[in-house]
């Protein structure tokens, strides 16, 4: 009989104990209700508020109960006003969570988070997107380890404790469902998402994110969608040689520069857009096969070159011989030139300047750029340099200057992609003869120059660029065929090295020897070419 009576109280105390955690989860949710405006929901079918102890809340609209709790709550797009409630921490069985808006034209969720967001320790899918919630709080979503999908419509930086989130499959921190923009601020994409490996799909358009693509997502090789569009962010595209499973690549509206990289490890059926950015024909020939929309660019760069008229223009297009340049001159067409000269016009006159490039190879795309040429603040009447001592020693002459700050120097490998080394000082106003001089104590093999002159307004000038060898040993590379490791014997520690394959397409581009070592572990066996510096040579992969 009182093992009878214990066990009737066990259960009592069991079903008292159950009935009370679900009642917890229907006061939280009724708290919800009454917080976000439930009378104006668009669906509110099945709730019962403010009810009594004991309602059942399992069943009301958007509301799954598993084992006599709450574990999934649905509000996608059904109208809820107003701040989350500091009780919605109560749901802690919940799994699912989806609190999503339909845009700021619409009733939506907004004002802080709630601290108490933190609890909800079991959920694995989280979704505040197209709602206005910001502020300090946003941090404690770090502590749901467990979220495999987290969608949010960003106001904030992205917290360091999202770094514990690596369990993740899905993330979205976008805001572009809806016609009316937001002002979001993503910031800078932080580095430790390339320790998501799990991640299928991470989606910032519109995002309000800055600074660099990390290289860090290189390493994302499960990555299946990589929407980066629409924000502010500048650079080069990293590496994408683990993007094997890439269906949709998406880097447009940006300000994406430089050598794109070699694509071929993207699947051909992949859907890859970087137009809107500032990307020239360099890499594109090579790549153009991978790309589906890379029309139209941003405009290029168009730059003078200062010295005795004629003055030459310059639009740096990128690309190779094959580009042709149309020139306008006050919507005038005044010259077709080839790549030949790399699209140089000589000019004699001041006012607007237009140009158009295209390239064979990169059909479907025109290049565009204009440059106002106004009278030139400083005379250059010459530019020399010469090999001295293992050192570049350069020499130009002005004969007046106008407001002239000085001349930064300006260095290059092939004459497209130059890098400043140096600054001299100018005599800001002069009428006389000037003459300057800079050393360059670790030249190139072949080292290509030019002067970037400076006002004190901001404007800037370029002068024409010299080219000056440096005696060196003939290059020997060794072992050949190679394995792993080739050595380079004769090139200056800082040489640039690119190699290509039998087809001409870029594999690496402008790296660096280590020790006089070069490591080609990555490069699969065959025949490829190797040019170091201004000497090229072939180079045997063989395991």
């Amino acid at each position: 009989m009182k093992k009878c009576l214990l066990g009737l109280l066990c259960c009592f105390i069991t079903i008292q104990s159950f009935a009370q955690t679900l009642e917890n989860d229907r006061l939280a949710l009724v708290a919800f209700y009454q917080a976000t405006g439930g009378d104006g929901w668009f669906d509110k079918t099945g709730w019962v508020v403010p009810g009594n102890p004991g309602d059942n809340p399992c069943g009301w609209y958007g509301v799954t109960c598993e084992g006599g709790r709450v574990t999934r709550f649905v509000m996608e797009q059904n109208d809820p006003y107003g701040a989350i409630p500091a009780a919605i921490g109560g749901l802690t069985a919940l799994k699912h969570l989806d609190l999503s808006g339909a845009g700021e034209e619409f009733p939506q969720l907004f004002g802080l988070i709630p601290a108490e967001l933190g609890n909800l320790t079991n959920l694995e899918y989280l979704d505040l997107s197209e709602n206005y919630l910001f502020g300090p709080n946003i941090a404690v979503i770090g502590n749901l380890t467990n979220l495999k999908h987290l969608s949010i419509t960003p106001y904030e930086n992205i917290p360091a404790s999202f770094a514990n989130l690596t369990n993740l499959e899905y993330l979205r921190l976008a805001a572009d469902d809806y016609p009316m923009g937001v002002n979001t601020d993503v910031g800078p994409i932080p580095s430790f998402f390339g320790t998501f490996t799990k991640l299928k799909s991470l989606i910032m358009r519109n995002a309000g994110a800055t600074g660099t693509i990390p290289s860090s997502l290189s390493a994302l090789s499960n990555l299946e969608v990589l929407d980066l569009s629409n924000n502010e962010l500048t650079g080069t595209i990293p590496g994408v040689t683990n993007f094997t499973k890439l269906t949709n690549l998406d880097l447009s509206g940006n300000d994406l520069e430089s050598m794109i990289p070699d694509l071929s490890a993207i699947p051909i059926a992949a859907n890859v857009n970087i137009s809107n950015n500032r990307f020239t024909f360099s890499g594109m020939e090579g790549n153009v096969a991978y790309l589906d929309t890379y029309s139209p660019q941003k405009e290029i760069e168009v730059v003078s070159f200062n010295g005795l008229p004629p003055v030459a223009v310059y639009a740096l297009a990128g690309g190779t011989p094959g580009n042709i340049y149309k020139w306008y001159f006050e919507n005038q067409l005044i010259a077709t030139l080839d790549g030949t000269s790399n699209g140089q016009l000589l000019i004699a006159e001041t006012g607007l300047y237009e140009v158009e490039v295209t390239n064979t190879l990169v059909p479907g795309l025109t290049l565009k750029g204009h440059i106002n040429v106004t009278s030139l603040p400083v005379t250059l009447v010459s530019f020399d340099g010469k090999s001295e001592n293992n050192q570049t020693k350069l020499t130009w002459i002005t004969t007046s200057e106008t407001t002239n700050k000085g001349f930064e120097i300006e260095r290059s490998a092939d004459a497209r992609k130059f890098e400043k080394i140096g600054f001299v000082d100018g005599n800001g106003n002069s009428n006389e003869t000037n003459t300057y001089h800079f050393t360059d104590l670790s030249p190139l093999a072949t080292g290509y120059y030019r002067l970037k002159q400076l006002d004190y307004d901001g404007k800037s000038e370029y002068s024409r660029t010299i080219a000056v060898k440096t005696p060196t040993e003939p290059i020997e590379i060794y072992p050949n065929p190679a394995q792993a490791e080739l050595t380079v014997a004769g090139a200056s520690h800082n040489a640039p090295i690119s190699v290509f394959t039998s087809t001409g397409r870029p594999v690496m581009a402008d790296a660096k020897l280590s020790g006089g070592k070069f490591n080609v572990q990555s490069l699969k066996e065959g025949l490829y070419t190797i040019r170091i510096g201004d000497t090229v040579k072939k180079l045997l992969i063989k395991r």
